[in-house]
């Protein structure tokens, strides 16, 4: 199962992406919020959808599961097989998916975009506290406290978005990236042999004027 963590700006473009890479019956979306109009200029979603839950409109759109919830380390028990897929806006649900996969050994990919720029990575529970590990990468995440949507009542658009205004192509972009690494990690590494996986991608960025991919095996 794909838990797709996040039904906002990145989640609802890579919500259709995912349906057609594994099927409609192997998607849960968690999402906690509801649509507002101010959200439509770069979200996938119609009029129609406005004052709805995001997990509950795409998942009748595209026919998959939804959690209408905020995603927290006790809302559901993933097994080893399974891929979180974070595109959450705020350091404390990152967290509680890094700390969830540890416990329960399944595997995520994060993503996120700022004003033009995106980027999107992999976790596997091996890599914990190793320069892999995003905790390792981004020390504020174990920090950072702001945003938390389960401390208060904002949605995935609130403060992060008055604060730093994003375009519908930078979420795009970070779903596209989220993707291909779901392709690589999720399809294509179990074809290989284990001493491979340090040429694959663990980190995609993408910005005005460069891309950059970073191997699992570069120092």
């Amino acid at each position: 199962m794909i838990y797709l963590i996040g039904a906002g700006g990145v989640g609802s473009f890579l919500a259709p992406t995912m349906v057609c890479l594994v099927g409609k019956n192997n998607i849960t979306l968690v999402d906690g919020d509801k649509l507002e109009r101010k959200n439509l200029n770069r979200q996938l979603f119609t009029e129609a959808d406005i004052g709805q839950n995001k997990a509950e409109a795409l998942a009748r759109r595209y026919g998959c599961e939804s959690i209408a919830k905020w995603f927290s380390e006790t809302l559901f028990e993933p097994s080893a097989n399974d891929w979180l897929i974070c595109v959450v806006d705020n350091h404390p649900g990152r967290l509680a998916v890094l700390r969830t996969c540890d416990m329960a050994g399944c595997k995520a990919i994060f993503a996120a975009n700022e004003t033009h720029s995106s980027e999107a990575y992999v976790y596997k529970p091996g890599w914990q506290d190793t320069r892999l590990d995003p905790r390792i990468m981004y020390p504020e995440i174990n920090t950072d406290r702001s945003g938390d949507p389960r401390a208060r009542s904002i949605g995935c658009t609130g403060e992060a978005q008055a604060a730093n205004t994003q375009l519908v192509t930078a979420n795009f972009m970070a779903a596209a990236l989220a993707s291909h690494l779901y392709v690589v990690w999720g399809m294509e590494a179990k074809k290989l042999e284990a001493a491979d996986h340090k040429h694959l991608p663990h980190k995609l960025v993408n910005n005005l004027t460069r891309q950059e991919t970073f191997k699992t095996g570069e120092l």
